[in-house]
């Protein structure tokens, strides 16, 4: 079977993990991916997660330094459709590969660079480990632990989100070149990465309370959902949802026995020592119970839980082997090993995993054979036009051919000055966050995406600030699918629509009438992507369920909070699952776009919670013996995960975050913290037994630390080129949405809204230079637009006139009279 992304060729020069991981979703739907590495090797080769982030690929090692090395270089810019790179802002125009050198070469091609920072911000030329983009970007001080101050985020977060936002960046450029025949110039950074996940936490809303800030509030000791996490006998975890999507068979209290205890509502009318009353004897009836006998017990009576594992036992959980994402891959270094699958399943062209991570220059001899090839028949084809040309007619001039002219010719096409899915119209039935987070992004891409709620509104309205961080950018249409009218509705927008998305529980969407097979007959090739809690199969597909307990199962809980070093489980509030289930289904979407603009066909798809937390772990697999190739753990303070790459505390309460990975570095940080005898000493001489002697350097550096403030030390370490920064207190995400280089960047968008005013949040996360992403306006009100968009859809008047007065469409009065008796009292 052809895969989605068959005939696309990636030369991949990055290193890290946005890179690597965000060109993976792309090698295993079909593109050719060439590693190009330097001489010896990519340097974070070291890192065992690269056994599954550099898989399904192939590697060829040039020095793009010298003369053989650039020649092949630009030979196979000639032959691909995307390079990928992630030096600073600059490197690849002085290494003579500036995307206007690139597009001389092949203006087809598409150049997708990851830098740390976005070129033009003030901290573009300072290094950019994650952990250091972790605190300039003000995400460690947003994140609550078990001690006051910022802490270090086990789960690589800048990173992790920018790994997303590169292949979204790649596939929108892809989609674009169909219309203009040319490629472009595609940015996005760590530091935009960071901001993805600030979506329902950072707003600055001119007329929001106090109340409506602290639902997602930062708190201490942590708050949002942190409360259900739950200990059981023997020290094991399991964190248990209010939500699961079925109707329980009995309560969670008649399960624990608990007798006494109130009904929800009394509950939640009780005084704060009334529930903690209540929440002890809770407590210490979880204690009796052994974990998975209990979780068990609370999956038969239809509640949604999931035990709280190590990133190791992602590979035993029933969904995990279910959803096909448990794979055997046979590596040439560590012989069989289980890795993590392919998180997004498309059911028309089906991912697969191409090969192991490729030895360092493994296919030298293979690409290079297929570019004399390339070579060869270039040579035959011109001399070919050159015979037919003398025959037919006299030569008016002399031809030069150019290899940028032979591999592609780009079409005279104005840039678009709308983003690169301006074409693009999609029908999100979506709610909560999951769901919506996904149209919204794309919304951003340019896309017309129509958000069609029931009448009474989204369920998630009620919470506005996780609401607000998924819909701006939309169109509302209420209406009531339920109503054989606005089904009827609801078929007529399919119809006109490319995409359907949502994340409505499985069978949902076949008994409103608006499943696959029933889209499908409205357009035949409509793509169709819905967002589950744990996936499509059973056992546990019939579940519906919150991010938190895909947090859980995949395995972040327990590093977050720091558990093998003896606390308790920690929810990042950040939404970490919701977020990466709502990106993989648009990776996935876009994916199916590619294949349908090359082949006509739609297709279904599918992600789930459970796989977007599985994909965290992504870079733990297990031996041939089981054994669990674990990344390294955070301590027990939050501080880091290495003597060297971590949180030290100053002289004046502050913190400093340090990122110190090289030989010089080591040398030049004892030299400044006067342990210069440290620097000597043998058993400290390589990167790897400085990590086996971790607690002693770090006992020797915490006090010599606490002699200077933070701002000393900085400036002492930048003067001396030690990677540093002082972690960022954003103050709930004013301090960077108020920003004056965010601003000009457009890191940062702002527009009105008809109730709350003006309204801040993160901006641009992909910049493209030919078809420019923005950001259109404000989340809309409940059917804002249901009239414009049914006008729009070709429904006449008359029968618009009909479906609101018999209330199977709502729509916003103008005045907002009867709205704000609605919807807002």
């Amino acid at each position: 079977m052809v895969q989605a992304l068959a005939g696309i060729r990636i030369l991949d020069l990055s290193w890290g993990i946005a890179g690597p991981l965000g060109v993976l979703l792309l090698a295993e739907h079909g593109a050719d991916v060439i590693k190009v590495e330097p001489p010896g090797g990519d340097p974070f080769r070291s890192y065992d997660g690269y056994t599954v982030w550099n898989r399904s690929r192939r590697s060829i090692e040039l020095d793009l330094k010298s003369s053989d090395g650039t020649t092949t270089f630009r030979e196979l810019i000639a032959s691909a459709d995307v390079i990928v790179e992630s030096f600073r802002p600059g490197v690849m125009t002085r290494l003579g590969f500036g995307y206007q050198e690139i597009a001389t070469i092949n203006p087809r091609a598409i150049l997708c660079s990851i830098p740390a920072y976005p070129e033009g911000h003030r901290y573009a030329p300072r290094p950019g480990y994650d952990g250091l983009v972790q605190a300039s970007s003000g995400q460690m001080w947003e994140q609550p632990g078990w001690r006051m101050g910022p802490i270090f985020l086990h789960m690589p977060m800048p990173s992790m989100g920018t790994a997303y936002l590169v292949p979204l960046g790649i596939l929108s450029a892809l989609h674009a070149r169909e219309t203009t025949g040319r490629g472009q110039h595609v940015t996005t950074s760590l530091f935009q990465g960071a901001l993805l996940y600030t979506t329902q936490i950072w707003q600055d809303i001119e007329h929001a309370t106090s109340q409506f800030h602290e639902l997602m509030g930062k708190s201490y000791p942590p708050g949002i959902h942190q409360q259900m996490i739950f200990e059981c006998a023997n020290r094991q975890y399991l964190h248990l949802s209010v939500m699961s999507g079925l109707t329980p068979l009995k309560t969670q209290d008649a399960i624990l026995e608990l007798d006494d205890a109130p009904d929800p509502f009394t509950f939640m009318a009780m005084s704060a020592e009334d529930r903690e009353i209540i929440n002890a004897k809770r407590r210490a009836k979880f204690l009796t119970w052994d974990r998975d006998a209990l979780v068990a017990e609370f999956r038969a009576n239809n509640h949604a839980v999931e035990p709280i594992i190590e990133a190791g036992e992602i590979f035993d959980h029933p969904q995990t082997i279910a959803n096909g994402l448990v794979a055997t891959v046979i590596d040439s270094v560590h012989g069989s090993t289980t890795q993590m699958g392919v998180p997004i399943h498309l059911l028309g062209t089906p991912g697969m995993i191409q090969g192991p991570q490729p030895t360092v220059g493994q296919h030298n001899a293979e690409i290079r054979a297929e570019l004399a090839a390339a070579r060869a028949s270039t040579t035959a084809t011109v001399a070919a036009q050159s015979i037919t040309q003398s025959v037919a007619q006299p030569i008016t001039q002399s031809v030069t051919p150019s290899v940028a002219g032979l591999v592609a010719t780009a079409a005279s096409v104005s840039p678009r000055d709308r983003g690169p899915l301006a074409d693009i119209t999609i029908c999100d039935f979506g709610q909560y966050l999951a769901g919506p987070f996904g149209p919204m992004l794309l919304s951003d891409l340019g896309a017309n995406v129509i958000k069609i709620e029931p009448v009474t509104g989204d369920a998630m309205r009620m919470a506005s600030k996780p609401f607000f961080g998924c819909q701006r950018g939309k169109r509302s249409l209420a209406l009531n699918i339920k109503d054989p009218a606005g089904r009827e509705i609801a078929h007529e927008l399919i119809a006109q629509s490319d995409i359907v998305h949502h994340n409505m529980t499985r069978g949902v969407a076949t008994k409103l009438g608006i499943d696959y097979a029933a889209a499908k007959q409205q357009r035949g090739d409509i793509i169709y992507c819905n967002t589950y809690a744990y996936g499509l199969p059973d056992p546990l597909g019939r579940f519906g369920g919150l991010d938190p307990l895909y947090q859980a199962s995949g395995g972040l809980e327990f590093e977050a909070g720091a558990v093998a070093a003896g606390n308790h489980p920690l929810y990042y509030r950040f939404g970490m699952c919701d977020a990466s289930n709502a990106l993989l289904s648009i990776v996935g979407v876009l994916t199916a776009l590619r294949h349908r603009d090359k082949t006509g066909e739609g297709q279904e798809l599918w992600t789930s919670l459970h796989d977007g937390g599985v994909i965290y772990s992504s870079d733990t697999w297990l031996g041939a013996d089981g054994t669990v190739h674990q990344r390294p753990r955070l301590d027990a303070d939050f501080n880091g995960i290495d003597a060297l790459y971590r949180l030290y505390r100053t002289q004046d309460h502050d913190w400093i975050m340090i990122a110190v990975t090289k030989d010089a570095e080591w040398q030049a940080l004892c030299g400044a913290l006067g342990l210069t005898d440290l620097s000597m000493d043998p058993r400290f001489a390589t990167a790897h037994s400085r990590s086996e002697h971790r607690r002693q350097i770090e006992s020797l550096l915490e006090p010599a630390f606490l002699l200077h403030t933070a701002r000393f030390w900085s400036r002492t370490f930048d003067d001396l080129r030690i990677p540093n920064e002082i972690p960022f207190d954003s103050f709930d995400g004013r301090r960077v949405l108020h920003d004056a280089d965010n601003q000009r960047l457009g890191l940062v968008s702002q527009y009105d809204h008809a109730i709350f005013g003006s309204m801040r949040q993160f901006g641009s996360l992909i910049n493209l230079s030919e078809t420019q992403s923005r950001v259109v306006g404000p989340p809309p009100l409940v059917g804002q637009h249901s009239r414009e968009i049914l006008e729009e859809f070709n429904i006449d008047t008359p029968i618009i006139d009909a479906l609101i007065a018999s209330g199977a469409v709502y729509q916003a009065d103008a005045t907002l009279d009867d709205y704000r008796t609605r919807f807002t009292n």
